[in-house]
């Protein structure tokens, strides 16, 4: 494996998945189909919400890669990071895992083992000798500076979403399943990842930020701006979505696509709610004005109930902003 991996970092439903599908096509690229959370794995401190884990030792990494692998082999939902039910050899995983060291405990040790580990359990992967490796974990914003001292030649690219939107996008992802959710978790992954992206932008030295918008808008002159921070040549390919090589039709709560669209960029101004866009209005203005995202102006009728938000969740969600201040 080559020592200069390439990570992909940003929030739930920023646009990661679909930054990591256009990298999937490139010949030099050994793209990780899957979130790997390999350093969540290794015990490492998580505060993102969604990923939240307390920092564990005498973690068992073997074990808890082999649980990851056990969820993405169930998994059916089309609007998670990835479906791979029917690709992955779940049983050629546990002999794999069985016989690997189970006392791995550094970052180049773990992402070693999925060079390794993928063409045993994912046939249509292949190997990766010669190849740079890509990894995608929206956690690992969190982790970027470890990851940078293990890995120097290491490149990241860190995709931002229009604030409002992704706010949005990730309460939409969570209600599907539960209702409308507890806002405080989604408010604090977003909070997390900006804050992270702060400090990482200002620390690391190969550290790309893009919008997800520009992305959208103009996939050619982005994707090849993205090709020359690799240092690899820009393909055609690369303006393709695709899934170990095949056609990957994207986890979009707008439904299925089969090229980068820009079409559904502004459906958010109709599904925001006033208490979810006064919260990025108050919250996150530096995030909006650094990234060049328009402010709103503050909205009646934050006090009146969202569909799906029930009595007890309604009363937490309007008195979590109190708690804030």
């Amino acid at each position: 494996m080559s020592k200069a991996p390439i990570f992909i970092l940003g929030s739930h439903k920023s646009g990661t998945s679909l930054l990591r599908s256009l990298l999937d096509g490139h010949p030099e690229l050994y793209v990780i189909p899957f979130e790997t959370h390999f350093m969540a794995s290794l015990g490492r401190w998580i505060k993102y919400s969604y990923r939240k884990q307390a920092p564990l030792k005498h973690e068992n990494y073997a074990d808890n890669l082999l649980r990851i692998i056990e969820d993405y082999s169930k998994s059916k939902d089309r609007q998670t990071d990835v479906v791979l039910s029917d690709i992955i050899d779940l049983d050629a995983a546990k002999k794999y895992l069985e016989k690997t060291n189970k006392n791995l405990e550094t970052p180049e040790e773990a992402l070693e083992l999925f060079s390794d580990m993928l063409p045993e359990i994912i046939a249509a992967m292949g190997y990766s000798k010669g190849k740079r490796l890509v990894e995608k974990s929206v956690e690992h914003a969190e982790v970027a500076m470890e990851l940078y001292k293990c890995f120097p030649d290491a490149k990241f690219i860190h995709i931002v979403k229009n604030p409002y939107s992704n706010f949005v996008a990730l309460r939409k992802f969570k209600s599907k399943d539960q209702g409308y959710p507890l806002i405080n978790r989604v408010f604090d992954s977003l909070e997390i990842g900006y804050y992270f992206l702060d400090k990482n932008e200002r620390s690391i030295p190969d550290y790309k930020v893009i919008r997800y918008e520009d992305l959208a808008e103009n996939p050619s002159i982005i994707v090849k701006d993205i090709a020359d921070f690799l240092c690899i040549k820009f393909n055609k390919e690369m303006l393709q979505p695709s899934l170990i090589g095949k056609p990957w039709s994207g986890n979009s709560a707008y439904g299925e696509f089969k090229s980068i669209s820009s079409k559904f960029l502004n459906n958010w101004k109709d599904e925001i709610h006033p208490f979810e866009a006064n919260l990025v209005t108050d919250y996150f203005p530096h995030v909006l004005e650094k990234y060049g995202y328009e402010k709103l102006s503050k909205m009646n009728g934050s006090w009146r109930s969202a569909k799906g938000e029930s009595l007890a969740r309604y009363i937490y969600n309007r008195f979590f902003r109190y708690y804030l201040g």
